[in-house]
């Protein structure tokens, strides 16, 4: 028995940010190359763009602040971590042999060094988002909260008395998390407070706010921009300020607007996507770096939207595919064989196909 109802309107926030992560890793090319007409389209949408992590956090924290099963540390240890750590280690893989491919440096001893660089800090810049929220998941847990306190004193012990040889290996990533977290953690927690309010805020004030706040973020971009010389992010800083109260917006609108069970057939193609939506958000940069490896070049808006597409369509294609793997299953989307089968993969299509057809006879 479920402990909540499903959240209907996260289904759509979470296909909205997965394309908002691509655009904005895809269209970072032209935005560096200098303002033209399409720079300030692709700016627009850019500084739309960047609400996509800030909606990822705000989706977790209300997800997870309002589970009684959060006080389980069982649950947590069993079930929550390991279904994002063994994706990320999965892909971390894939993408560590992608980058040796890449380099000509195709060797065990360049591939266990990077693996070892790999609890440190992400191989690919995108994978910082599963470092934090692995770190933010283990805080949810009061008791593991305590243990992580202490640890990160015993870490910082370690790190100074340890030669450098064996510091490199005691070098995680989630101690850094744990002391600063970038102000992702506000956010985390915004997400259940935003979720949580009962009160309704008029839809028409909330569309204002979020049209006057994505023309600050633009133009603001736009002069920093010109100011310096060379693009300037300032204005996009996803961990807080404008970027963070127009995710709140957008957060809200959907709340009020769109939290009620889709159509039968809307379910049927976008459920598998909403279900791989972390695998998808893990492939994505290293699919993009294939495609411009291979000569593909983004130089325009319309380029941009086109390989955006491409690449969402492909890393859903091969996410679904890898799903329908039993042994590949868990490592590359965090979930079982038996859940993939019941929400994403091919099986689960072929199977609603069949039960459509029958229906019909």
């Amino acid at each position: 028995m479920n402990e909540r109802p499903h959240v209907d309107y996260f289904d759509g926030l979470r296909i909205f940010a997965a394309l908002c992560v691509i655009f904005m890793h895809t269209a970072a090319g032209p935005l560096r190359a200098g303002v033209n007409t399409d720079w300030h389209l692709l700016n627009v949408c850019t500084s739309l763009a960047f609400t996509a992590v800030p909606l990822f956090f705000m989706m977790s924290g209300y997800l997870l602040m309002t589970s009684r099963k959060t006080a389980d540390i069982s649950v947590l240890l069993r079930h929550r971590l390991p279904r994002l750590v063994v994706p990320l280690a999965g892909w971390t893989v894939v993408a560590v042999l992608w980058q040796m491919f890449l380099a000509h440096t195709l060797t065990p001893g360049a591939i266990w060094a990077q693996l070892v660089t790999a609890l440190h800090g992400p191989v690919m810049v995108h994978f910082w988002y599963l470092y934090t929220l692995i770190a933010l998941y283990a805080l949810t847990q009061q008791r593991t909260a305590e243990s992580l306190a202490a640890a990160v004193s015993a870490h910082t012990i370690l790190m100074t008395v340890l030669p450098d040889g064996a510091a490199q290996y005691v070098d995680l990533d989630i101690f850094d998390k744990l002391k600063i977290f970038g102000g992702h953690m506000a956010t985390f927690v915004l997400g259940y407070l935003l979720g949580s309010y009962e009160k309704e805020t008029p839809n028409w004030l909330l569309a204002l706010g979020a049209v006057v706040l994505l023309a600050v973020i633009s133009v603001g971009t736009w002069v920093r921009t010109v100011r310096t010389g060379e693009f300037n992010q300032s204005f996009q800083n996803q961990s807080a300020g404008f970027e963070i109260v127009l995710a709140s917006c957008i957060f809200l609108l959907c709340k009020q607007t769109c939290n009620r069970p889709p159509r039968a057939w809307v379910k049927a193609v976008t459920g598998p996507v909403v279900a791989l939506s972390m695998a998808i958000y893990l492939m994505h940069n290293i699919f993009l770096s294939m495609l411009f490896s291979v000569g593909v070049s983004v130089h325009s808006f319309g380029s941009t939207v086109g390989v955006t597409l491409l690449a969402f369509a492909a890393c859903f294609v091969v996410t679904k595919t890898v799903a329908t793997i039993r042994p590949l299953c868990y490592l590359a989307t965090g979930k079982t064989y038996a859940e993939a089968c019941r929400s994403c993969n091919w099986v689960y299509t072929f199977r609603r196909l069949r039960g459509h057809s029958a229906a019909e006879k």
